[in-house]
This record gives C-alpha cells, sequence and structure tokens, in this order.
C-alpha cells in the first residue's frame, strides 16, 4: 500500500509538471490570417455591458485617459474593480467602499468590488492558530476551520500561492467549518450590507444605477492537493511540517463521509463542496439586500479538476450569475467553447470573465478576438487584470492590456462596434506544445495503470527550465513521447475521466 502511495504521489507530480510547462512559455501573440468565424446566432443583451480593470478608485481618471474613453454609460460603460481582502481589513471595509462609490460618481465611471472570503485571513489567528500555543489565537479546536491532509488529520498548517512568486500564507480554510462561516455571515450582514445598500440607493438617486457594474464573491476557491510538490514548494513544506497529500477530508467529515464511508468520486466530491460553498457566500449577498444578476463567484475555469477540484460548473448557483477566470490558456486555449457548453447546460444566462488578459504567457489570441469570445456569447462584464507577484509577470500583464493592440478593441467595444472573432492558427507552436504535453500526461497515466515506472520521464519533464524556447521544448517533449511508446493522441486530459 505505501509503495502504491508513493508512486501515486510521484505520478500526480509528474502530471501537474507536464500541465503547468505550457504556462511558463512566452510566446508572441499570433493568429493566421483566416476569415473571421461565423458569428451567426451569438447571445445578445439589452443589459449595459461593461469593461472594468482591477485598478484602484484614486487613480480612476487615470485609467479614464488611458483607455482614451469611458462608453455611453448605457449599453458600454468602463470602470474599475477593487479588490478587498475581507477578513484583514474588516474595521476599513465601510470606508473603502464608500471611497470605491464616490469614485464611481465622480468619474462617471462603473464600480466593481470584490471581497475576498479565503485567501487572506493571516490576521485571524484566533481561527486558524490550533497548532502554536506560542502564538495570538491559538486554540486546539481550531483544527475544525482549516482542512486536513487525511481523515485522521493532520490538519494543515500552511497554505502555498504562486501568482507569479511562490510564498506562504495562512493555513487553507475549511470551507465546511460552521465558525468561518459565521464570521463570513456577520461581517457581510453587519459590515459590507449596509454600507452597500447606502452606496447604491446613492446611485438610485442620482439615476446612474447602471454604474454598479457588480460584486465579485471569493478568490478562484480550491481545496488544495500538495501530493507532488515541485522542489521550491516542497523545500517550504518541509520547512513547515506540512505532508505531502491531498486536502480536503475535513470538509467530507463535515458532509458525513469517513474513512469507512468515502466518497464515490474524492475530486467530484470537493467540487460539489466548493459550488455549496460559492453559493453560501453569494447567499449572504442576497440576504444582505444585493441583487443575485450582480453578483458572480471566480471560478477559475482554465484549470482541470486535478488543480484546484472546481471545475467549470461548480460557478452555477441560484444566487448569482457564473464568473471565471478566463484566461486563453489550457482548456480555453484555442476557444471558450468549454464555458459555452456549461451555459448551454444552465439556459445561457448572462455571464462574466471576471480575471482576464489576452497577455498571459501561454495566450495566442489576439486581443479583439478574446473579447469577441466574452461579449459576442453572452458575456456581460471583462474584469482585466494585471496584477501579480513579482515582477515579469505583472508588467508582462500590464504591457498587453494597454498595448495598442488591446486599446482598439477596448474603444472598438466602447462604441459599440461588432467585435470580429479571428480563428486562431492551429499551426502555432503553442497549440503543438499542448498537444504534446496532453499526450505526454496520457502515457504517463496509462504506464502507471499498468504497472509501469514513469519516473524517467518525470525526471526528464523536471529538467525543463523556466523559459525554454518552443523548438527546444517541442524536442524534450517529443524524446518524453519516443519514451513512452506513445504515438498519437489518445484523450482528452483536460477532461474528468
Amino acid at each position: 500500500m505505501g509503495i502504491t502511495r508513493q508512486r501515486t504521489s510521484k505520478v500526480r507530480y509528474i502530471l501537474r509538471a507536464a500541465t503547468l510547462v505550457i504556462l511558463s512559455l512566452n510566446f508572441a501573440g499570433c493568429v493566421s490570417a483566416a476569415p473571421p468565424a461565423n458569428n451567426e446566432g451569438l447571445a445578445v443583451s439589452e443589459e449595459p455591458k461593461y469593461l472594468i480593470f482591477w485598478w484602484p478608485p484614486e487613480k480612476a481618471g487615470e485609467l479614464a485617459e488611458k483607455i482614451g474613453m469611458k462608453g455611453d454609460g448605457k449599453t458600454r460603460l468602463l470602470g474599475f474593480g477593487l479588490p478587498t481582502s475581507t477578513f484583514e481589513i474588516e474595521e476599513q471595509l465601510p470606508n473603502r467602499i464608500r471611497i470605491a462609490f464616490a469614485a464611481a460618481l465622480e468619474h462617471d465611471m462603473a464600480v466593481m468590488m470584490h471581497f475576498d472570503f479565503h485567501l487572506a485571513w493571516k490576521n485571524r489567528a484566533d481561527l486558524w492558530n490550533w497548532f502554536d500555543p506560542e502564538k495570538p489565537g491559538y486554540d486546539p479546536n481550531n483544527q475544525y476551520n482549516v482542512e486536513w491532509h487525511g481523515w485522521d488529520g493532520p490538519p494543515n498548517k500552511a497554505r502555498y500561492l504562486n501568482w507569479g512568486v511562490l510564498e506562504r500564507i495562512a493555513p487553507n480554510m475549511c470551507f465546511t467549518s460552521k465558525e468561518t462561516r459565521a464570521e463570513i455571515t456577520r461581517i457581510v450582514s453587519e459590515i459590507i450590507g449596509p454600507v452597500l445598500r447606502e452606496e447604491t440607493a446613492k446611485l438610485k438617486a442620482e439615476g446612474k444605477e447602471a454604474l454598479l457594474a457588480g460584486i465579485l464573491v471569493g478568490s478562484e476557491p480550491s481545496i488544495d492537493d500538495y501530493s507532488g510538490p515541485n522542489p521550491e514548494r516542497r523545500e517550504m513544506m518541509e520547512e513547515d511540517g506540512v505532508p505531502a497529500g491531498p486536502l480536503g477530508y475535513r470538509a467530507l467529515l463535515d458532509c458525513g463521509f469517513s474513512a469507512d464511508n468515502p466518497p464515490d468520486d474524492f475530486r467530484q466530491a470537493l467540487a460539489k463542496i466548493i459550488q455549496e460553498t460559492i453559493a453560501f457566500w453569494c447567499k449572504q449577498f442576497v440576504d444582505a439586500g444585493m441583487p443575485a444578476e450582480k453578483l458572480y463567484p471566480h471560478v477559475a475555469a482554465p484549470a482541470p479538476i486535478e488543480m484546484m477540484n472546481a471545475p467549470i460548473w461548480t460557478a452555477f448557483n441560484e444566487y448569482c450569475r457564473p464568473g471565471w477566470t478566463t484566461y486563453a490558456v489550457m482548456a480555453l486555449g484555442e476557444n471558450f467553447g468549454a464555458i459555452y457548453d456549461e451555459l448551454e447546460k444552465h439556459g445561457n444566462p448572462g455571464w462574466a470573465g471576471v480575471e482576464a488578459n489576452a497577455g498571459l504567457p501561454g495566450s495566442v489570441v489576439d486581443w479583439e478576438t478574446y473579447l469577441a469570445w466574452h461579449y459576442n456569447h453572452g458575456c456581460v462584464l471583462v474584469g482585466v487584470n494585471i496584477g501579480a507577484t513579482g515582477s515579469d509577470l505583472p508588467k508582462r500583464l500590464s504591457d498587453s492590456a494597454f498595448g495598442e493592440e488591446a486599446l482598439a478593441a477596448y474603444n472598438k467595444f466602447l462604441r459599440g462596434q461588432p467585435l470580429v472573432e479571428k480563428a486562431v492558427s492551429l499551426d502555432h507552436p503553442q497549440f503543438r506544445i499542448q498537444a504534446k504535453v496532453k499526450r505526454v500526461r496520457a502515457g504517463i497515466q496509462r504506464w502507471h495503470r499498468s504497472g509501469k515506472d514513469p519516473s524517467a520521464v518525470g525526471e526528464l519533464m523536471e529538467s525543463i527550465p523556466p523559459g525554454i524556447k518552443p523548438g527546444k521544448l517541442e524536442k524534450v517533449l517529443d524524446q518524453a513521447l519516443k519514451m513512452l511508446g506513445e504515438t498519437e493522441a489518445t484523450f482528452d486530459v483536460y477532461g474528468q475521466d
């Protein structure tokens, strides 16, 4: 049993490395000169559509100058979005909300508020410190507020986040914890809700209701899996005493599962917990008087279920419209078909790409086509992101978001002109590499199921240096495929089979 677990952990790491390698590439944008895609039958909406930038309200005027126009204020609106670490700045929340709404009225621009409920809670050690009696907030019962690494524990001590640079943050929250949920209810009902009602009433009194673009609820909720950490993360985990392996057992225990009664499908069970958690968060705002059609969750649409246990469908519930991270990579690299298919299953509601940027490493779509993939298909809001950790990625995102190509696409949208979708060239190295990465993953999985050891392939994948040129990367992948005896693709590794 121990050998099987060790091999499974190793394979999970190899698979994750094969998936993430495409995100490290620095391709230039490239589309074919093919004619526009057929845009017949696209979703049409009479309600306002928003182009939002995650941007400080104090610099709203500067944003308007960068873009060059604000839209007509009715059908097309430029705006800014303000992220907030809900737990960590609780006392400042009312003032931040008021400043944001005041800037919206002053500059006649739309405003979107964002409230994170699970990533940033470092200052709430009274909820998560179950392990260090020498530090503030210590309470052994806090173990029930964080995720567990197994049916009998141990509870998690630290979480790892990489938005450009790997960093250590407070432990993984247990989404089903009664105590953390009670705190979320209190903060929304007593602190956030009253101010939002007050400020939206001011907009209505001015005849400016359309300036409220929406409320983003959560920050890519996930239940992490540390089964196969890369060397950098492994070093941190060893320092913190965090074991390698999946999380989620505490929430499963709260839902009635156990070692004697495990779920039929571990990942699907965790995904359902995430979906229910998002619904709970959004319901707090509905109960506080906010309309469901202005609420959006934040699900990472490109990520396969193996990464975050949060597939695309977790964004749907009765208390909000669906909202996703929509970088054009991985499952969304060639088009947004995966999103459109899920929307159709749910009656094609309005939706939002709440974290978007055509310039993410690995993306090859042009900005107009990228916006068209959103707005031509029922999307009512795009939130352009330029934030990340480190220096290289933020600069890349900002340069892309405010480059000439992007500005031309924004202006076309804000004028109400049709956005044209161009066919992405499948001859581009990015797509050849994506296909080969999928084939490597498929081969590794088959070797594992048949009892073969794919360690040599894993070592080859680990040897790929950051920033490797596409041509050299293809040669490495070809070598891996030769080692695996793979000659053609067999299945979609981004599926749930």
